[in-house]
């Protein structure tokens, strides 16, 4: 029988016990493992690469029947996790945020400790960064492990159709001030000046705390997690209000729910839009696109009036594939050959290759390849990054608080006002605190 476990969902405990996994008699005896990524879109070039190894385990381990249950899309996936972790019946596999936010999953047995693990086999971990493991190490929390392998460190940075500023003459902006003075001459032209997809509600979460660093660093998101700054400050206030004037200004563009992260690649691609804020993580899909000659990587925009920021980023490790068998369940050691399988060299070697250099890694690598135009172009910003953290609400041991602040700062795409949205975070954050005083 697998462990019973607990574990806070929002501010409902869901507790229960775990059916035992059951293996039917048939001449050939096959363990069922899951895994759940956000790779499953195959004109991605990193999630093609997932599907196709994917394939390859399923074909060279007849012996695990390995489900592929992975959804792009960032909040049906992980309302998928929370559902089975709620039934008492975790994903085997899965990505995993880590951070604070996620401590409750620790405490409550859902994820493995996989440092015994690491030592017995010391060549499964000996080429990853060790920097990377810091948001699965919760011992400042009084728990000691390691809860997962670091999957590519990323970076949020922009993309920019240099063939739209030659066209209308204008000079890429890279800080705010001058995207503004472009934005009239790029609408009037037909263009989008940053396209936002708000339909993925961690588009919002990714821009609020990207801009937060470029205004106060890294001392905004300390001062809110420790509670001496509220979310409806007027720091939080400012920028949340400065993204409803840009967007009333025009400078997202419209219909900005009807699309998501996919649709702002193809507006970047179909000529649509001037710059997309992205991540590291798509140089290898932007790489693929009919207009790669025109585009053009740079760091998410500055303030010229903050120039101490400027190299303030978010980013760090994207997330980690862990686990939730525990040893002497009947499925472990089918589930840590998974995990293995997916988080071994070879796997990033041939993701490396596959890519053709692009991107990020979380392991050191004794070949190098020679970098693409758009790699070499976010390492230049990323190499001399000053400061960086992931977002904001993966700091705060509130779990529910990533999906509302997501939620809520999304609201401004339907007419909602930046001063109700940071009261109600404020509200829930208040409630939160009360009732865990």
């Amino acid at each position: 029988m697998k462990r019973a476990f607990a574990i806070i969902l929002s501010a409902a405990m869901a507790v229960g016990a775990v059916a035992g996994f059951t293996v039917t008699a048939q001449a050939e005896e096959k363990v069922t493992v899951r895994i759940l990524t956000r790779y499953s879109n195959p004109d991605n070039a990193r999630e093609k690469y997932f599907m196709d190894k994917v394939a390859q385990f399923q074909e060279e381990n007849p012996d695990i029947d390995l489900q592929d249950v992975s959804i792009s899309d960032e909040e049906s996936h992980d309302t998928l996790f929370k559902t089975s972790v709620a039934a008492s019946d975790p994903i085997e596999v899965f990505n995993f945020l880590g951070y604070a936010a996620n401590l409750d999953y620790v405490q409550n047995g859902v994820i493995t400790d996989i440092s015994g693990e690491l030592e017995a086999d010391p060549e499964w971990g000996a080429s990853y960064i060790d920097a990377l493991f810091a948001p699965v190490d919760y011992s400042a929390f009084g728990v000691d492990g390691i809860y997962g392998m670091p999957t590519p460190p990323y970076g949020v940075c922009c993309f920019y159709n240099a063939k739209i500023f030659e066209e209308l003459g204008i000079e890429m902006p890279e800080s705010w001030e001058a995207i503004e003075a472009a934005a009239p001459a790029i609408i009037e032209a037909g263009y989008i000046p940053m396209a936002f997809g708000a339909k993925d509600n961690y588009r919002a979460g990714h821009f609020l705390t990207a801009l937060s660093m470029k205004m106060y660093g890294s001392d905004l998101n300390n001062a809110l997690i420790s509670g001496e700054k509220k979310w409806n400050d007027p720091e939080m206030l400012g920028l949340v209000q400065q993204m409803q004037d840009w967007y009333e200004a025009g400078l997202f563009g419209d219909n900005n729910l009807a699309y998501d992260a996919n649709g702002e690649l193809a507006k970047l691609e179909g000529e649509e839009a001037a710059i997309i804020f992205s991540g590291s993580w798509n140089i290898g899909t932007i790489n693929g696109a009919s207009n790669i000659s025109d585009i053009v990587c740079k760091g998410f925009p500055y303030f010229e009036s903050k120039p101490e920021f400027k190299d303030a980023w978010m980013g760090g490790p994207d997330d980690f594939m862990s686990m939730s068998s525990q040893p002497g369940d009947p499925d472990y050691d089918a589930t840590l050959r998974v995990l293995k399988f997916f988080t071994s060299d070879d796997y990033y070697l041939g993701l490396y290759e596959a890519l053709g250099g692009a991107g990020t890694y979380p392991i050191n690598f004794e070949k190098t390849i020679e970098a693409d135009a758009l790699t070499t172009e976010f390492n230049d910003y990323y190499s001399v990054a000053t400061d960086m953290i992931g977002e904001i609400e993966q700091f705060s041991p509130m779990t529910s608080l990533m999906d509302l602040v997501r939620t809520e700062v999304t609201t401004i795409f339907s007419g909602d006002s930046a001063e109700d949205i940071v009261n109600r975070i404020q509200d829930e954050v208040d409630y939160y605190n009360d009732s865990n005083a």
